[in-house]
């Protein structure tokens, strides 16, 4: 009779169980929207579940590749985790003003736990887009990019993508109001439709693929 109740009045006792929760991705990036006109700005943020080393690319419609971040290949990009991290330009601008023909681009950002490696790619001091791409990156925009990301690393990095389309000249816009507790602030959208983050994965155990080693991680 005692034992029983010691072991009640010890589970009583007990702190309760820390609650479960759901584990950030690994890297996500999002764009403040998905469609632009020439000459609007588009803001970046991008959360990483972890701390670490960031990379922005950028390859807009017409195929040509821009490092968002870091804005000079001297500095490492190293980011806090599961923080909102805004990507800027100079200035403390906005991260691009959309430039490009009607079409779609595309946003990449890589996380690592270890430096990027960045001396192939830069000259006195600033990135050096000779070496950074020999021609316009077309069809597979996503290929393209990681391609550049498996250069500038050992291979072992996570990676997210966001898509972004040009209108064509002429095209009406029709405003109407959301809001996005991700962002601060109130913005415009087309058609109002929430930014959704599904499970969005693939695995990349690629042995003896490309460069033969663990390559790109999970896409989510």
């Amino acid at each position: 009779m005692l034992l029983p109740l010691a072991f009640l009045l010890a589970a009583s006792a007990a702190p309760p169980a820390p609650a479960a929760h759901l584990d950030d991705p690994p890297i996500r990036v999002k764009l403040s929207d998905e469609s632009y006109s020439r000459g609007d700005r588009a803001k970046v943020k991008v959360r990483a579940a972890e701390d670490g080393y960031l990379l922005v690319l950028r390859v807009d419609t017409d195929g040509r590749l821009r490092v968002l971040y870091p804005l000079v290949p001297e500095d490492e990009g190293r980011i806090e985790g599961r923080k909102d991290f805004e990507v800027r330009s100079r200035g403390d601008r906005e991260a691009f003003v959309v430039d490009d023909a009607p079409g779609s681009g595309m946003v990449l950002a890589a996380w690592s736990e270890q430096p990027f490696r960045f001396d192939d790619f830069s000259r006195n001091g600033h990135w050096d887009y000779r070496a950074l791409t020999a021609e316009k990156i077309t069809g597979d925009k996503e290929a393209g990019l990681l391609d550049l990301v498996d250069r500038m690393s050992d291979g072992k990095y996570q990676y997210d993508t966001s898509d972004y389309v040009v209108d064509e000249p002429g095209y009406v816009r029709h405003y109407s109001g959301w809001y996005d507790p991700w962002w601060s602030g109130y913005y415009p959208c087309y058609g109002c439709s929430p930014w959704y983050y599904g499970p969005r994965f693939s695995v990349g155990l690629a042995f003896g693929f490309g460069h033969g080693h663990f390559r790109r991680g999970r896409r989510w």
